[in-house]
């Protein structure tokens, strides 16, 4: 499994854990006393602040999760492409290869048709003469 698909999930449970944590809290924020309402609010406040911060904080690993994700399948689509790139070259240079060794063949074989050529020039000058 991929690093991003990872951070989705782990971000997926810590959400379910924070929202389990905020209800349980604000549930035993419910159970105080109505005289001693100033702590209950300023604890609602704080949680607030708190429920705020955690979504700001999951929107940002969401949105950087998402970029490596993209990051991740470029990276293995240029593997991808390197590994046809590198077939493609072995191909060409074992054809370049071929070409060459026929180019040589067919090299010496002018040569040996043109020494042949030669000395067949040579006897009919001799027998000229």
């Amino acid at each position: 499994m991929s690093v991003s698909a990872n951070a989705f999930r782990w971000l997926d449970i810590l959400e379910k854990e924070f929202d389990k944590a905020f209800v349980d809290l604000d549930l035993l924020l419910g159970d105080i006393d109505e005289d001693q309402s100033e702590i209950t609010d300023d604890g609602r406040a704080r949680m607030t602040i708190l429920s705020s911060c955690f979504a700001q904080l999951s929107h940002k690993v969401q949105t950087i999760s998402e970029v490596n994700a993209k990051l991740e399948a470029q990276l293995l689509d240029a593997r991808t492409e390197i590994f046809n790139i590198k077939t493609d070259k072995q191909v060409l240079e074992q054809q370049i290869n071929n070409t060459m060794a026929q180019l040589q063949t067919s090299q010496l074989e002018c040569q040996i048709l043109k020494n042949e050529g030669e000395i067949e020039g040579a006897d009919k000058i001799r027998k000229r003469l």
